[in-house]
């Protein structure tokens, strides 16, 4: 149980971490190019963050839980969307 409080503690640190450093650059004009590097940029700090939390877990002993690995599943689902999307809308600004 412990290593499930510290894998929802860090995603949540994540989470907080990936909405924050986005607004700091909200200033400049965006393009919707920017936007959607924006977006897949953060999906994948998120991914690699619940990916390092499970690793993690699974070093230190524990076993991971299908919350975690659906949790995973999902990150890595919207990091290839988001990716996927930033190279159709950069591709179309060339």
């Amino acid at each position: 149980m412990r290593s499930m409080r510290t894998f929802a503690a860090g995603a949540v640190a994540l989470l907080a971490f990936s909405f924050a450093v986005p607004t700091a650059h909200a200033a400049a004009p965006r393009t919707d190019c920017d936007k959607a590097l924006a977006a897949a940029q953060q999906a994948e700090r998120y991914y690699d963050g619940l990916k390092t939390d499970l690793l993690r877990s699974i070093a230190d002993g524990g076993h991971p839980g299908t919350a975690q690995r659906q949790a995973l599943q999902k990150a890595e689902s919207v990091r290839n969307s988001t990716s996927t999307e930033a190279e159709r809308v950069c591709a179309g600004a060339s």
